[in-house]
């Protein structure tokens, strides 16, 4: 067991959780029950549960059995299933907290000790509204990167208003029949008292909308609020180049802020292995994030779910709303990367979240059990989906409509050597199916036959758009793909206003982005002394 245990936990994370652990303000009981002895989710959540309790004796955990009549007196029937703090906040966790929901279990045992939430001030706000009971399902899986801010975002809520709010966070492959009963193929996933309301991650205030109206939002009815900050540069978007370009504003003096309309990390958070990046033969995206995330925030603040929704100028000075507050800022730095793009064939849009995906990392655990899925691409993104599809478990086959890939040798031989099939000269014309994805029509475009491909998910990755609407808010020129001009030194058509990473189109790299997030924080802090666009007296 204490193998096991030092294979999720190992001892070095355990000296770190113990570190953190030391911020717990009061006791948080924490309460496990599991079914019968001997399955491996049942013994490794108790043993995490366990180790947790014994880094700090704040913890207080209790073990029953399903069959007690405390399983009873708290309604809980499927085992694993963990309570915090039950006799004052209604969470719980459905499912063995490995993976990513790891974090999910950490944070929610920080925030109810110190009854605090992640909620800011205008969420808040608008949840003490509510006057009916919510309860708050988001089902999650342990390789989704995004899952625990969306989880976060319950529990949060069930902290702030315990009278009314429940919060159940369900991990998806033990807890199978949502699957059926939801359709859902794709997380995290929120239903809110039955009714679904829909994939992915949201800001806290789009979230408690959602709670408030019990249906999917897209407008804020919040307010922004009336504080204004005063900085010398924001760095719009959470991604490498934004992180490095808020490391290198601090160490130059300057006072920043990053924001992310999201998570932070961005195209990264979702590879699930890089094996290009200097200083690291291989390592997890999630882990390179992670460690960006640290050293950038010893020099810059960051709000992740923070979105920009105005900007304008005044004289010299921006003025930037947004979800949030109100920012003054010197210049701009914009490194909001790039999107996904769509096939745009038939099927796309209906199944997506019931089959259909853009983030392999996210979804593959739905399909780990051998199951059919294909994925759309021929580059780097495609041919990395497809090896980690394939080391998890699915039934993976890739489809590229050249004759040739176009991603590196070295993933390609990795290809061949895992006997993955390849349909080259290839296209999907049609996603199949009837509540998910079941085939899908692909037709050859040397001979144009057309063959139906029994499949249960498919994967896009054909490239990407850029995330430009800073851009187009501030009238910068833009090239003809919609990626933001710049120049040598990342300065765009505005003076202050500097590109980096994705956005600027070129090669899409961490290594690239992290240079241009470095050049355009250099030329932000020579030109606040000097404006290059003004003439010298």
């Amino acid at each position: 067991m204490e193998d096991k245990l030092d294979k999720i936990l190992p001892q070095e994370a355990r000296k770190v959780l113990r570190e953190t652990f030391k911020g717990l303000v009061g006791k948080v009981p924490v309460e496990v029950f599991t079914g019968k002895a001997g399955n491996q989710y049942t013994e490794v959540t108790t043993g995490l549960i366990r180790v947790f309790s014994e880094l700090n004796d704040k913890i207080e955990p209790k073990f029953h059995s399903l069959d007690s009549g405390k399983a009873k007196e708290r309604g809980v029937a499927k085992s694993p299933t963990v309570l915090i703090s039950p006799d004052k906040y209604n969470i719980r966790y459905v499912g063995a907290p490995l993976g990513e929901e790891t974090r999910t279990l950490i944070m929610a045992i920080l925030i109810a000790s110190s009854e605090g939430t992640i909620l800011s001030d205008q969420a808040l706000k608008r949840l003490f509204e509510l006057k009916e009971p919510r309860h708050i399902q988001v089902f999650v899986t342990p390789a989704c990167p995004y899952c625990p801010q969306q989880a976060m975002n319950a529990i949060s809520a069930a902290i702030a208003l315990p009278k009314l709010v429940t919060a159940e966070i369900v991990e998806m492959y033990e807890n199978r029949e949502y699957i059926d009963k939801h359709h859902i193929v794709t997380v995290p996933f929120t239903v809110i008292n039955g009714v679904p309301i829909g994939t992915g991650v949201k800001p806290a205030e789009l979230f408690i909308e959602e709670v408030i109206t019990l249906a999917p939002a897209d407008r804020l009815s919040v307010s922004v609020s009336g504080d204004i900050v005063d900085v010398d540069l924001v760095i719009v978007g959470g991604g490498p180049a934004g992180l490095t370009a808020g490391l290198y504003a601090g160490r130059s003096g300057l006072k920043s802020v990053v924001l992310e309309k999201a998570t932070v990390g961005g195209q990264v958070l979702i590879t699930p292995v890089v094996e290009n990046y200097p200083g690291f033969s291989q390592i997890g995206g999630r882990a390179l994030v992670d460690v960006m995330y640290q050293q950038a925030l010893q020099y810059t603040q960051i709000f992740e779910g923070e979105d920009v929704v105005d900007i304008h100028k005044d004289n010299d000075i921006f003025e930037l709303k947004t979800t949030r507050r109100t920012y003054k800022a010197k210049g701009i730095i914009i490194g909001t990367g790039a999107e996904h793009r769509e096939l745009k064939v038939t099927g796309e849009r209906t199944f997506y979240g019931k089959g259909v995906s853009y983030c392999a990392t996210c979804d593959g655990y739905f399909f780990k059990d051998g199951r059919k899925v294909i994925v759309i691409g021929g580059g780097n993104s495609a041919a990395t989906d497809t090896l980690y599809l394939h080391s998890i478990g699915a039934d993976v086959a890739l489809v590229h409509r050249r004759g040739a890939l176009r991603a590196e040798e070295a993933l390609q031989r990795s290809l061949r050597e895992r006997n993955i099939p390849v349909y080259l000269d290839s296209v999907v014309k049609e996603i199949n199916g009837k509540d998910a994805v079941s085939s899908v029509k692909l037709q050859n475009l040397r001979d144009n036959t057309v063959k139906e491909l029994p499949v249960e998910g498919v994967f896009i990755a054909i490239g990407y758009t850029p995330s430009n609407d800073i851009a187009k808010m501030l009238g910068l020129a833009l090239d003809k793909g919609g990626y933001i001009k710049v120049d040598g030194r990342q300065r765009t058509s505005m003076g202050m206003v500097y590109a980096a990473g994705d956005v600027t189109g070129g090669v899409k790299q961490i290594a690239t982005a992290v240079g241009q997030g470095s050049i355009a924080a250099i030329t932000a802090f020579e030109e606040l002394a000097t404006p290059y666009w003004k003439e010298k007296v």
